[in-house]
């Protein structure tokens, strides 16, 4: 097959393109849906599996070692405010509970049961086709907000950056039950 600007309209029509404005964070610790709808970005982060060499004889080779999750300690989202701050309150209580000064502590230990699930959507986006799940999240920091009195309205934002375990992917997780059980 050529590669021509037919075949390649052609290609595009049966497979589209991914946009960037096509995902949907599902869950992520305290937030609601009604608070999830105020994420403007999130990233789908890297995945990495080390190289390792390997030597025989004069001869050097490559060969796969473990899996390192890029950025897991620096998982940015950014929410946009609602009026009343309801949104910044949960994330700062969160934050809260990882460190609290009228504690004066930390709450150490491994985070249970804390996820996140991150949608990519088909074109029409009435359907999910790949689910990314971070397991042992929490937020590591609650960024500020900009407010500016001489600005013509623009909605405030804010960042949180979560750390995380790692992730997973739907998909592969599917796949990866299907082949073991048949």
């Amino acid at each position: 097959m050529t590669n021509d600007i037919l075949n390649f309209y052609k290609t595009a029509q049966l497979r589209e393109f991914a946009r960037k404005f096509m995902f949907e964070v599902k869950t992520l610790g305290p937030f609601d849906q009604d608070d999830l709808i105020y994420i403007t970005t999130a990233t789908l982060p890297a995945r990495t599996i080390a190289v390792k060499e390997m030597k025989f004889m004069g001869w050097s080779g490559r060969i796969p070692g473990t899996v390192a999750y890029d950025g897991n300690d620096a998982w940015n989202v950014t929410f946009r405010c609602d009026e009343a701050h309801n949104i910044l309150r949960k994330a700062l209580a969160w934050h809260d509970e990882i460190f609290s000064i009228q504690r004066s502590g930390t709450k150490f230990g491994t985070p249970r049961n804390m996820v996140a699930t991150l949608a990519l959507k088909t074109k029409d986006r009435t359907q999910d086709h790949d689910l990314y799940t971070f397991y042992g999240i929490f937020p590591t920091k609650v960024g500020e907000i900009q407010y500016d009195i001489t600005d013509d309205g623009e909605i405030a934002t804010f960042d949180v950056t979560f750390a995380y375990q790692f992730w997973s992917d739907g998909l592969a997780l599917h796949q990866g039950a299907e082949s073991e059980n048949g």
